[in-house]
């Protein structure tokens, strides 16, 4: 009983939040539509699209580490899928602060931040084959006209960033100076939106290194993206990417993620240091919880799914 008191309190409370945000889209309980805007190919499988929200709605309302819960209707039951956006990364600017676009790094900030009334998913396709019958919302998203509508609502997620070190994780609050990311294939997109979030926030120095592992180099999502970020961080971002099926060209790390990865590229386990990973089950099961637990990492108190 009282589980279900505290659950029905705490949905009484995001419900009156949701409706005192009355220029934010996202509703935990509530289908908001949608319309598909643009449609980009990133590369031979991976799409951006941006979609448009309601007029009277400019912001969509998501945290750093959060993600959007998306809906089409099919004949005979509702496909929902969760995503990451990957725009906007900012919160919207609030009344009394001043912006100046006085550089690129400031017009980009600009650009990134919530309040524009449009947001972007980058999303795999996963094609059906012989092998497998493909992803049901990817391929119902590469098909879909531009101008018809899908549904959205959260946001969902127990970690939030906050800035400056600081992360809601499960309702509770925890600080920590440097993040580990350990990432396979679309697994990605959060750990894009944490670093965008600390990296374009003035005074924020958390420091954060990122294992993002896939089979080839094509399969690496907003790598360009990663790799500016690492050019403007001075060092306060550190990259890693593990290529499982190299080509000739690629002079990386090649194999699968394995201790001596991850013992070499991230942060060791402390007090200060927190592990989020997000990746294939079989990936983070086998090839990387063991390791981090044997290292000396406590889940769910320095080591989380992000």
């Amino acid at each position: 009983m009282k589980y279900i008191e505290k659950d029905a309190e705490k949905t009484k409370k995001e419900n009156q939040q949701s409706a005192h945000d009355t220029d934010q889209v996202l509703q935990k309980h509530r289908w908001v539509p949608v319309k598909l805007l643009d449609r980009k190919p990133v590369s031979r499988d991976t799409r951006e699209y941006t979609f448009k929200l309601p007029e009277d709605k400019p912001i969509l309302g998501i945290g750093a580490c959060q993600h959007v819960e998306m809906a089409f209707h099919m004949k005979d039951r509702m496909l929902i899928r969760p995503y990451t956006p990957t725009q906007p990364l900012l919160p919207p600017v609030s009344s009394s602060s001043n912006e100046p676009q006085k550089n690129e790094k400031s017009h980009f900030i600009s650009e990134v931040r919530d309040g524009k009334g449009v947001f972007t998913l980058t999303i795999k396709t996963y094609f059906p084959n012989d092998d497998q019958p493909g992803g049901a919302m990817s391929n119902v998203l590469d098909c879909l006209p531009l101008g018809e509508d899908v549904d959205i609502r959260g946001p969902t997620g127990d970690i939030v960033y906050e800035g400056y070190g600081n992360f809601t994780i499960a309702g509770e609050k925890r600080n920590f100076c440097r993040v580990s990311l350990v990432i396979g294939g679309s697994g990605i997109t959060p750990a894009y939106a944490l670093v965008a979030r600390i990296l374009l926030t003035d005074g924020d120095e958390t420091e954060i290194c990122v294992i993002d592992a896939n089979k080839t180099t094509s399969d690496i999502l907003l790598g360009d993206q990663l790799d500016r970020f690492v050019k403007d961080s001075a060092g306060q971002l550190k990259l890693a990417h593990v290529i499982s099926k190299p080509d000739e060209n690629w002079h990386g790390l090649t194999g699968h993620v394995n201790e001596s990865i991850l013992r070499e590229h991230m942060f060791g386990p402390s007090d200060e240091n927190i592990a989020l990973l997000c990746g294939p089950p079989t990936m983070i099961e086998k090839a990387v919880l063991p390791v981090l637990d044997d290292w000396g990492y406590v889940r769910d108190e320095n080591m989380f799914g992000l």
